[in-house]
């Protein structure tokens, strides 16, 4: 049993689901649940990272910067959301400040702030 099944079958009623990667089929059930998925500065570079975030509505995307990981070799910080908000942006092909309002709005959402 995996993640997907755990939280589907225990009834969880919002999730984010951190760095997801796939599989993309997964991705499906993850947004019918209404659950949330977070990007990461990996969408500049991992190709499954990028096609989950392609096939995520932007209603269910959150932006992270999973410090203090290292991406590349460069331990990641905060300042690093911009990285993650220009992946989102170009993998959307959307204006940055429409990312950044709709992801703000989502965490607002899911974290009751």
């Amino acid at each position: 049993m995996d993640c997907v099944d755990i939280v589907t079958e225990v009834g969880v009623e919002k999730a984010v689901f951190h760095w997801f990667s796939g599989p993309v089929d997964m991705l499906k059930k993850l947004l019918d649940y209404g659950y949330y998925i977070s990007a990461t500065p990996a969408a500049a570079y991992s190709r499954e990272h990028r096609a989950i975030i392609e096939n995520t509505p932007l209603e269910s995307l959150l932006l992270e910067t999973d410090s203090t990981v290292a991406y590349k070799g460069e331990p990641s910080e905060p300042a690093h959301i911009l990285k993650t908000l220009s992946a989102v942006t170009e993998i959307k092909n959307v204006r940055k400040e429409t990312v950044a309002a709709k992801t703000t709005e989502n965490a607002r959402s899911v974290f009751k702030i």
